[in-house]
């Protein structure tokens, strides 16, 4: 996790955590997927510790501010215990991804969307490409919902992002696309199969 130093971009950082792991949550638990689900416990993880930081950076500016402001101060670090909360109950959800979900849950939920985990590979055809330039939205129909590189997450990348070997990118879209998707994030074999069809 990279470091935040101002309590602004730990509220931030906690806010598009809380957003990603309740949506993570919930497609865990449709989709049957035990990945998601420990994607969801590593961004648990990140939460309780953006609140241990928080908690410090609260002591450090309460020590610089007049008596009317500490009660503003005290709202802030409620705010970060109730993600904290919230993150705590995403707990049963996985639970339930890791007993095995029961036919009636996927029957009462609708599946228009999925999320799927998705690792760009190297060689493929999107690794080195600028989300511009890659074109998912328009040539799969999947939008990127965040991408995980080397531990930290990008959330909102922009046009300008670029796609490397090794990154996670969590995209959210129609399942009868995801056979596209998947090609454009696995290596190309197109010319290892052309080398071999020339022997």
């Amino acid at each position: 996790m990279r470091e935040i130093k101002t309590l602004k971009e730990m509220l931030i950082r906690m806010r598009d955590l809380s957003d990603l792991m309740i949506e993570l949550g919930y497609a865990a638990v449709l989709q049957d997927d035990m990945v998601l689900a420990q994607d969801v416990a590593h961004i648990k993880r990140e939460i309780a510790e953006l609140t241990f930081q928080m908690r410090i950076s609260a002591i450090y500016v309460a020590k610089g501010i007049n008596k009317d402001e500490i009660p503003q101060l005290a709202s802030i670090l409620q705010l970060g215990v109730a993600v904290k909360e919230i993150s705590d109950g995403i707990d049963d959800m996985v639970e339930i991804v890791s007993r095995g979900v029961h036919p009636i849950i996927e029957a009462a939920y609708r599946r228009d969307t999925i999320i799927r985990r998705i690792e760009v590979e190297k060689d493929s055809e999107i690794e080195g490409q600028s989300l511009e330039k890659a074109k998912i939205p328009e040539r799969t129909g999947f939008m990127i919902r965040a991408i995980l590189r080397n531990g930290d997450w990008i959330f909102e990348p922009n046009s300008k992002t670029v796609l490397r070997a090794g990154d996670i990118i969590f995209v959210k879209g129609k399942d009868v696309a995801i056979r596209k998707m998947l090609e454009y994030a696995k290596k190309k074999e197109k010319a290892e199969k052309k080398a071999k069809d020339s022997k």
